[in-house]
């Protein structure tokens, strides 16, 4: 039976009308329209231009949101169904959905949504009391103060972004692009950046200064926290007092601390991760060194900054074998952009003063900057040849080819002279690059013959006159010397491997076989020298990568030759591959952290090892380890390799297989993915 409503009295009825404007705002009256849309009767809110609206007393967003009561507590399930929902007090599933398997979802009420609106403006607040105790404590230390909150200038920033003007605070120190030409004479895009100046009266270039000071002002490693002013120290005088002068002491000068802290702190990074990479008792700081470092130079890749950030990429690049390759080309790109070879005119008297820069026009800044460019050419060259490409860098400029001019200069010092060698050995094998190398597996054609003999003259040639130029240095010792027999060494056997691509196990062409013999004798010298020689063996923890990688190379080479050539080239297997095992054998007793070269190639190439005698079917030597130290270990300087047998009655010493130690990767480092060489890919392995 339905209940029928009944109708309100005459007396009811006037009291209903008498209470409703007083439900309503004294100012405003409205009514409901049909259609249940509320409607102002008042003429200021039908027609807002009569009265203006006034928009800079705005309540926060808590006050205009209402206040509502009644939260949902039912599941969207059961709220279609209209059905009674029984939720837990822990929350969803309830129980008619957890009976049935379904989907329990509680939608969010508007009461909700206010909370969190609350909850952020009181986290806001909170954040801001931490901000400024914070700051007191900097300011107390005597840190720095501290950047704004970025909620703070949310209203700015809007009013900066609606008005169609750029942020100033985000652009300042941003690079223009594309920046001007570092040609000499004018290119299209100086016309083009003229005209676009002239027709964009509002961009102004930012103050140098405050660049500067943005980009540097409290961001090195020891105000961060990340390592403490001693540790800071303590790797900074390693670096300074060693590891510079295997780099040609790139840094000209020792680095105060604090002028590292203030003025470069990316150069300060780099000096940090690269003398941690060499202790093993710094690996830790290694890490959080290495990713600060990175972290600073992708921060900084649209700035513009002066030469100190250009030898941190290039100290970067000699030593940081995963990262080598970027850090590189951005500092070629960085190094034309600030016009660093013009300095090498200026220097030699083709140009005057008026074409550098006014920070490069004296006599020492520029030395410094020429040398920081035949830097960035040596490691431009090297990766080049590690991985079989093109040089980013043009070896025909005149500062590359002009490096004899520099050389005979009065004031050249040991390191330009040991840097010079550098560019002229990489200008020969740069052309060996050129003319007998190919991305295409395919063998040599016999008319390049002469060419390989030509090629091995000029390294003979260039040995001869560089070898009477060298002295012992202060730092590092006689390695100096060493060095540039081993790359002598490596000239050769990147010149003497190329006949070997597309072979695939055939026999070596007979036009070819003295440039194989060539490529082995390289090996062979190159892995007696590391065994033989102290001086080598007490700076394999210290030389940039390209000497590890080539080292590497030398070994798969050898290998390869004695797995596919040993009887067409008459080599002794049992004494070669124990010098092999010897040398690594010294490889994994080298003290440093498992991210270094030494200690990441190691491995790999013992497994190579093994699997090579595995497959010619030799398991165990008749030399025992003192055999193998009288054959190998004695530290005769200039002792040629004899390819006799040592018997002598020790127990036989068997290829390590399983007790290899920890399994590291096969040196194949993320930026080093492409270290192949031509026709070199394990062809002996399974």
């Amino acid at each position: 039976m339905v209940k029928r409503k009944r109708p309100l009295s005459p007396t009811e009825v006037r009291n209903q009308d008498q209470s409703v404007p007083n439900r309503l705002s004294p100012n405003v009256e409205q009514h409901q329209s049909r259609f249940g849309i509320r409607q102002s009767n008042d003429a200021s809110e039908r027609n807002p231009q009569e009265q203006p609206v006034d928009t800079t007393a705005v309540p926060p967003l808590v006050e205009v949101l209402p206040s509502i009561t009644r939260k949902i507590t039912a599941c969207a399930a059961c709220r279609k169904n209209k059905i009674r929902c029984e939720m837990p007090e822990d929350g969803p599933p309830c129980v008619r959905c957890r009976r049935r398997s379904l989907s329990c979802v509680l939608n969010r009420s508007l009461q909700s949504l206010v909370e969190d609106v609350k909850n952020v403006e009181l986290v806001q607040s909170d954040l801001r009391n931490l901000h400024e105790t914070v700051g007191i404590i900097c300011q107390h230390l005597e840190l720095g103060g501290l950047r704004p909150l970025v909620i703070d200038h949310g209203n700015t920033r809007e009013g900066i972004l609606g008005s169609g003007e750029p942020d100033r605070e985000q652009s300042e120190g941003c690079e223009v692009s594309p920046p001007d030409s570092p040609s000499a004479v004018q290119a299209p895009i100086d016309t083009f950046l003229d005209i676009a100046k002239l027709g964009s009266p509002k961009s102004v270039a930012s103050p140098p200064g405050r660049r500067a000071s943005r980009a540097t002002h409290g961001h090195d490693l020891v105000t961060k926290g990340i390592v403490s002013l001693a540790v800071a120290e303590q790797l900074l005088h390693r670096y300074f007092s060693r590891l510079d002068h295997y780099l040609y002491g790139i840094c000209c000068e020792r680095y105060d601390i604090q002028q590292l802290r203030t003025t470069s702190p990316v150069l300060l990074a780099a000096i940090c991760t690269v003398s941690a990479l060499h202790d093993p008792e710094d690996q830790k700081y290694y890490a959080v060194c290495n990713k600060e470092f990175r972290s600073l130079v992708m921060q900084s890749m649209f700035e513009k900054h002066d030469i100190e950030y250009l030898r941190a990429l290039c100290i970067a690049s000699f030593w940081l074998a995963d990262a080598s390759r970027i850090l590189c080309s951005d500092a070629i790109r960085r190094a034309a952009d600030i016009r660093l070879h013009r300095s090498f005119d200026y220097l030699i008297g083709a140009r005057g003063p008026e074409s550098c820069s006014p920070s490069s026009a004296n006599p020492i800044a520029a030395v410094d900057r020429v040398r920081l460019w035949y830097l960035l050419f040596v490691c431009d060259q090297h990766l080049s040849i590690l991985h079989n490409r093109d040089s980013l860098l043009r070896s025909d400029k005149d500062i590359a080819v002009g490096w004899e001019a520099y050389l005979h200069r009065p004031e050249r010092t040991e390191s330009e002279v040991r840097i010079l060698s550098q560019v002229s050995l990489l200008l020969i094998m740069g052309e060996v690059r050129d003319v007998l190398g190919s991305d295409n597996e395919t063998q040599l054609p016999p008319t390049l013959t002469h060419h390989i003999t030509n090629y091995s003259r000029q390294l003979d040639k260039w040995f001869s006159k560089f070898s009477a130029l060298f002295i012992t240095n202060a730092y590092i010792g006689d390695f100096p010397r060493k060095g540039l027999e081993l790359h002598y060494r490596f000239g050769k056997l990147y010149l003497g491997h190329q006949v070997f691509k597309g072979l695939h196990g055939k026999p070596v062409p007979m036009h070819f076989v003295s440039a194989a013999n060539m490529a082995h004798d390289a090996a062979i010298g190159i892995y007696e020298m590391i065994l033989n020689d102290p001086q080598l063996k007490d700076s394999l923890v210290g030389m940039p990568h390209y000497f590890h990688i080539m080292i590497a190379f030398a070994g798969h080479l050898l290998l390869e030759i004695c797995h596919n050539h040993h009887e067409q080239l008459s080599i002794i297997l049992h004494d070669e591959l124990h010098l092999i095992n010897a040398v690594l054998h010294l490889f994994r007793n080298q003290h440093c952290i498992p991210q270094h070269p030494i200690r990441r190639m190691a491995p790999g190439l013992s497994r190579k090892l093994s699997s090579c005698a595995a497959r010619l079917g030799i398991t165990t030597l008749s030399e025992g380890h003192q055999a193998l130290d009288n054959a190998y270990g004695a530290p005769v300087a200039g002792r040629a390799f004899s390819n006799g047998s040592h018997h002598l009655e020790k127990e036989p010493t068997q290829f390590p297989v399983e007790s290899m130690g920890p399994q590291m990767d096969d040196f194949l480092f993320g930026d080093i993915g492409e270290f192949t060489f031509p026709d070199l890919t394990s062809n002996f392995l399974p």
